[in-house]
């Protein structure tokens, strides 16, 4: 069959037919096609003896999690999926360095999810992030606003600490955007509470400061975020406690209300 046969037979198809048949070939292990090879031939049904290999879907976006209930026993299976995922991770340099991952902890229907910067020496010695005296000031975040330590989540943009806990390069970000992505489709927060610029930059795009992105209530994905200073900065700059407050204050009210639209940079 020569390409104008091909092309007068498919001209009758519909978007269904082609559909199926992109379906069909990415099955059979088909995933691209050269300009030479490029012709619709007929579907053939495999023989029954042939199995064909049912892909495992991909856990549901973060619209449908926020929509449909999902089962908590289901969050932790792919959370543990996710935390081998990223503990085998080799994408970048930082996996020739580091000790262990810090994926992060909390509780997997949290109502918030807290995301910091990147690991630095006490988080990975202890797993967990916001370690050391930082802990101390995120204690008093959760708490300003009601919340229950263990009713909360806890993660990092980055997963690997940094060397010398230098600033994560653009390229080390780039690679771990999409665990954390994961991580909130997973857990379907109400909000998000996102510490340092790095974090802001990841999540929001890119400010020229922190008090760029402060005092607005912005969206992704659906989900109120509001953006802060990272509990370590407030170890340095005692005084950037009160604007800390005052972002936490209004996570307190984006909690209490249905808010719509988005706030743009």
């Amino acid at each position: 069959m020569n390409n104008s046969d091909v092309a007068d037979r498919t001209q009758s198809w519909t978007a269904s037919d082609l559909l199926a048949t992109l379906r069909y070939w990415r099955v059979c292990g088909i995933d691209r096609l050269t300009g030479e090879q490029f012709g619709f031939a007929p579907v053939v049904e495999p023989k029954a003896t042939v199995p064909i290999p049912i892909p495992t879907p991909p856990p549901p976006s973060l619209e449908r999690l926020i929509s449909e209930p999902v089962p908590l026993v289901a969050r932790e299976s792919w959370i543990a999926g996710l935390a081998q995922e990223i503990s085998s991770c080799q994408q970048c340099r930082l996996s020739q360095t580091r000790n262990q991952t810090v994926m992060g902890v909390g509780a997997l229907d949290a109502p918030v999810v807290w995301i910091g910067d990147a690991p630095q020496e006490e988080e990975e010695r202890t797993g967990e992030p916001f370690a050391g005296e930082a802990r101390a000031i995120f204690q008093g975040m959760v708490r300003a606003v009601g919340l229950d330590r263990n009713a909360v989540y806890l993660t990092n943009i980055i997963k690997c600490r940094p060397p010398g806990d230098r600033t994560p390069k653009p390229d080390e970000i780039l690679h771990c955007q999409p665990f954390l992505f994961r991580q909130l489709e997973l857990i379907r927060p109400k909000a998000i509470f996102v510490m340092g610029k790095v974090a802001i930059d990841c999540l929001l795009g890119p400010v020229k400061q922190v008090g760029q992105a402060r005092g607005k209530v912005h969206f992704w994905r659906g989900v109120a975020v509001v953006a802060s200073y990272h509990p370590v900065y407030c170890l340095r700059t005692p005084s950037s406690k009160r604007m800390v407050w005052e972002d936490l204050l209004l996570m307190q009210k984006t909690l209490e209300q249905d808010l719509q639209g988005c706030a743009s940079i």
